[in-house]
């Protein structure tokens, strides 16, 4: 009896691939709700909790709600940043740490009144105030686990999908032109003037090549693509950015695409008609790359 081996699935087509990307997409989109609903109900329960905390223990009514909305924004900040490097599958400690730190100041003021009551510890308060934010931290690590597990599959799923796209075929070779059948030279043929061959080639006209456009004529365009992936929920990258500009039929490289990028994020439209919710069917195909 032979051990069995494990064998990878096949590669997908492309039609495949971008159906699982959009599902991945989706999930993604699922998981960042569920965690903030789950934060939000957090900082709604416990700043009732806190604020009566903060009272009987003599702090003056006009500052007593501060103090919960405070560690509320730190743990904002570790969720937002956290969200945004997980779909990259960077893991930053220090976010880490945030979401640790803020979590367990959350669950130590919902849990201080029953842990602190003047007959003794109520257990089961203490238990019932712990349940929240207990359940955010777990929650908030648990996210973002699957979202660096999401960005891992987002990556093969697009090579796969740039893998299975079709290979331009080459040209055919152009036929040589048959030579002509030779004539015999008239006998006498009167004589043409000469014309210098620096007067026949300024005669002819002259071919310009297309001028790439510059950033700034690319920034309308730019500015629909961004609203198109901001709608989508998809985040703007530099070669979803070149592709979805090159879709359009616009001579864009990599290292412009960065530039225009970053323009983008630092500039907003001067007419708002240039910045509608909707582009052409063609760029909002391909612009996911």
């Amino acid at each position: 009896m032979t051990a069995s081996t494990y064998q990878s699935p096949p590669p997908l087509n492309r039609a495949h691939a971008a159906a699982e990307l959009a599902g991945l997409q989706r999930t993604s989109r699922t998981v960042h709700r569920a965690v903030w609903g789950v934060a939000v109900g957090v900082m709604v329960y416990g700043a009732g909790n806190v604020t009566g905390l903060l009272l009987a223990h003599g702090v003056h009514p006009a500052i007593a709600w501060m103090l919960s909305p405070m560690v509320d924004l730190g743990l904002i900040v570790a969720l937002v940043g956290g969200s945004a490097l997980d779909r990259y599958g960077v893991r930053a400690g220090w976010l880490t740490m945030l979401r640790w730190t803020a979590g367990l100041m959350t669950w130590s003021l919902n849990a201080a009144g029953p842990a602190l009551a003047p007959k003794g510890v109520d257990a089961v308060g203490v238990l019932i105030h712990s349940c929240g934010p207990v359940l955010l931290l777990f929650v908030a690590e648990a996210a973002a686990s699957v979202q660096r597990g999401i960005a891992v599959a987002e990556a093969r799923l697009r090579a796969e999908m740039d893998a299975a796209a079709p290979a331009t075929p080459p040209a055919p070779p152009t036929p040589a032109p048959a030579a002509a059948p030779e004539e015999p030279a008239p006998a006498t043929a009167p004589a043409k003037p000469r014309t210098s061959k620096s007067a026949a080639t300024s005669n002819r006209p002259r071919r310009t090549a297309a001028r790439p456009a510059d950033v700034d004529e690319l920034m309308p365009l730019g500015w629909r693509i961004a609203a198109d992936h901001e709608a989508r929920g998809i985040p703007l990258t530099r070669d979803r950015l070149r592709d979805a500009v090159r879709q359009t039929g616009q001579s864009i490289s990599t290292d412009r695409a960065g530039v225009l990028l970053a323009r983008l994020r630092t500039e907003a439209p001067a007419d708002p008609a240039d910045h509608p919710t909707l582009i052409p069917e063609q760029i909002t195909q391909g612009g996911d790359h």
